[in-house]
């Protein structure tokens, strides 16, 4: 299974994928899609400029669950309203960096909501506060996914 994670630049997108996947934490300005595991990073100019949001919707092919990143401390808003209804694949919102001073999740929601996200979950991936939360999350949407569409792939599909 395949995880698509979506945001502006800087919204934490690559820092959340190496604490999930336990990497070290270190800055890493992804440049073009990367298939990381069972992951898929791409880059925040994807989401700021709308000439590449028709890249995101054929990317987002390749993925079984799409996560919206939203960097709570910034208040920018780069989702559009209902954009969740333009993936064929169940949409989770994360809001990021709420360990920092200036974090407004409230808002982050706000903004999550708006793009249509009705599973909202909150993680630092500094500190790891709701991490485990998020990939439990995860692992419920995959079996939840599994299980209603088992019909549809292969045996193996899922392994």
């Amino acid at each position: 299974m395949k995880i698509m994670l979506i945001g502006p630049s800087a919204a934490g997108k690559t820092t959340l994928i190496q604490r999930l996947i336990d990497e070290e934490i270190k800055y890493d300005k992804t440049q073009a899609v990367e298939y990381i595991g069972n992951f898929i990073d791409t880059p925040g100019e994807y989401m700021q400029q709308r000439g590449y949001w028709g890249s995101l919707t054929i990317t987002s092919h390749d993925a079984d669950i799409i996560g919206l990143v939203q960097d709570s401390s910034s208040e920018d808003c780069w989702f559009s309203g209902g954009l969740t209804s333009k993936f064929e694949k169940p949409v989770v919102g994360v809001i990021t960096k709420i360990d920092k001073d200036d974090s407004n999740p409230k808002q982050a929601r706000s903004y999550l909501e708006l793009a249509g996200c009705t599973t909202i979950f909150e993680v630092s991936s500094y500190t790891g506060e709701g991490v485990e939360a998020l990939s439990q999350g995860f692992h419920d949407m995959v079996n939840r996914y599994r299980e209603e569409n088992k019909s549809r792939y292969a045996d193996d599909y899922f392994d």
